[in-house]
């Protein structure tokens, strides 16, 4: 790594429909072959870099001033392919991504474009396809795909095309955590082979357990640090930056242990310090803080019977029953393609119900049961709310404020009620200062944490989020879990569908497993953790605070 590959040169971009810069004059040089991490909370202005790096944004979307240099060349006036020569891209909005009929084709795309011998191109996709578990899912359509499953398709269909220079907006958003430490992965391999890497990604956590070169950190457009990981995570303003800090440093921070006397901190399998161990084992153990449903058991707000779905001749839930409290707090786990989202939204009524019911208690004092598949969607929202992964689905293009607003307004609530009661609800999601903007302007992480409060605002009975806080800044995602342990409290469940080690941890009451489209299991988090087999097929990992404990207590019992 001699030399550079990319350069941001004074640079600034503003948004033509903006009265503020997005990106104000940032300055840094990508070594070749690097992996550079760009952090920073969300509407930073992370995705408009990546944007200007590969020109999906130009002069056309707004006012650029500095330069873009790539391999020695400014890059003004050059479009999107020309660029697609030299930096491969795989976005955030993985559905904007999709160009096959089939998972095959759409790897494919690339390689038929340069008319690559079929026996190449075809040697070419088994290979890539191989290296991302994709093999089984090559004659499927990308609407039979989960969200995670779909963001390895559009990786598996950039990796292809062997770019010199790779970019990643948030790369594990829906991926499932094993899965997304394959991705890492194959990712290090490729930077192993020389590729460039530029990844966009909050989950730092998990990041680090790969490594990484070269650290970016945005601010309000602003560039705010740029170093390495491990002068970043001693970095006293590293809090003030809103990033998640990884479970482990979380741990010894909560010691009282100083940041400043770690070494190897950005590695979970080596960071040691003086006397740490010993003020670890003296620190008062950490326990989740419990919502009101963790303590007083309400009857169940809804209970799912014997549901069995299938995808023409594919079986996806197989005799799933689940019971519902109210005001639980339940998280529901599996593997990308395991059901979660199909059972979701059967629940909700998003989808019919092929055998089983779905029935809950027509009110608080009543016995009588009502079957949630006799009611229209607007009666059954009373029951049940849902919280799609792509906000995109559930935004119509208001105002930040009237997205919020919109769903009280057709319940009839006064005015007053509802300005007051949406305003508290933004500033819990730290979208309040975005309020008069239009929804479509906001970033995805911004957009989900949206979509949430639109539907959670009208209190529903049961509200079922699909990976609420994938692409959330720490600052952001905690604001809204904040927001829905309220809610929990006044007597609401909550069940999300999650790979978030942190929010299972922190914040559910109980965890549900779907293996293979059956439920397997029904436990604490503090069971979960402890269950190695069942994290396996899950697709999820030991969270690293868990992995830090595990090993002093093993290097104390060689002392």
């Amino acid at each position: 790594m001699t030399d550079s590959v990319l350069q941001f040169k004074d640079l600034s971009f503003r948004y033509h429909s903006q009265a503020e810069e997005t990106l104000k004059n940032l300055n840094f040089t990508i070594q070749r072959g690097s992996k550079t991490l760009v952090l920073g909370p969300s509407g930073s202005g992370k995705s408009t870099l990546i944007a200007l790096i590969n020109a999906l944004v130009t002069e056309k979307e707004g006012e650029i001033d500095g330069q873009v240099i790539i391999n020695d060349e400014d890059q003004a006036g050059t479009d999107s392919f020309d660029r697609s020569l030299l930096v491969g891209t795989i976005l955030q909005d993985t559905d904007r991504q999709f160009v096959g009929l089939t998972v095959a084709e759409d790897i494919a795309f690339v390689l038929e474009n340069e008319a690559e011998a079929v026996e190449k191109l075809r040697a070419a996709v088994a290979n890539i396809a191989d290296k991302l578990g994709l093999t089984n899912l090559l004659p499927l359509g990308p609407e039979a795909l989960s969200g995670g499953q779909k963001q390895r398709v559009a990786m598996a269909g950039v990796l292809v095309g062997n770019s010199p220079i790779l970019v990643l907006d948030e790369p594990l958003a829906s991926l499932d955590p094993q899965t997304g430490q394959a991705v890492l992965a194959t990712i290090e391999q490729l930077h192993q082979d020389g590729i460039t890497i530029m990844m966009v990604e909050h989950r730092l956590d998990e990041v680090l357990r790969q490594g990484v070169d070269h650290v970016l950190v945005l601010k309000n457009g602003e560039l705010v640090f740029d170093g390495q990981a491990e002068d970043l995570l001693k970095n006293s303003r590293f809090h003030d930056w809103q990033l998640a800090q990884p479970a482990y440093l979380s741990l010894i921070e909560q010691a009282g242990y100083s940041m400043q006397n770690l070494e190897h901190i950005d590695d979970v399998q080596k960071v040691t310090g003086p006397n740490l161990k010993q003020q670890l084992q003296q620190a008062p153990k950490a326990r989740k803080t419990a919502g009101k449903g963790a303590q007083e058991r309400l009857p169940a707000a809804l209970e799912a019977k014997n549901l069995t779905y299938s995808y023409g001749h594919r079986t996806i839930l197989d005799d799933v029953s689940l019971t519902i409290d109210a005001n639980q707090w339940l998280a529901l786990i599996g593997e990308n393609g395991s059901g979660k989202s199909t059972l979701a939204r059967l629940i909700a009524g998003f989808l019919p119900v092929q055998q089983g019911r779905v029935f809950s208690k027509s009110d608080e004092v009543n016995d009588a049961t009502v079957d949630l598949a006799e009611l229209s969607l607007a009666e059954q929202a009373r029951y049940v709310g849902y919280v799609s992964q792509n906000p995109n689905e559930m935004l119509i293009g208001l105002s930040v404020f009237e997205e919020v607003a919109t769903g009280l307004r057709l319940h009839h609530v006064a005015e007053e009620v509802i300005e007051e009661t949406v305003h508290f609800a933004l500033k819990k999601a730290n979208l309040y200062p975005y309020r008069h903007w239009q929804s479509q302007s906001l970033s995805f992480g911004q957009k989900r944490r949206l979509s949430v409060l639109s539907v959670a605002i009208l209190e529903p009975k049961v509200l079922i989020l699909d990976e609420p806080t994938a692409g959330q800044d720490d600052v952001s995602a905690k604001g809204l879990l904040e927001y829905l342990r309220l809610l929990q409290d006044s007597g609401i469940a909550l069940v999300t569908v999650t790979h978030d080690m942190g929010l299972i941890e922190k914040w559910a009451d109980q965890v549900v497993s779907l293996v293979a489209g059956r439920l397997t299991a029904k436990m604490t988090p503090v069971e979960l953790f402890s269950q190695r087999s069942l994290l396996e097929q899950t697709s999820l990992i030991v969270p690293s605070d868990q992995i830090l404990l595990t090993r002093i207590e093993r290097e104390g019992s060689h002392d």
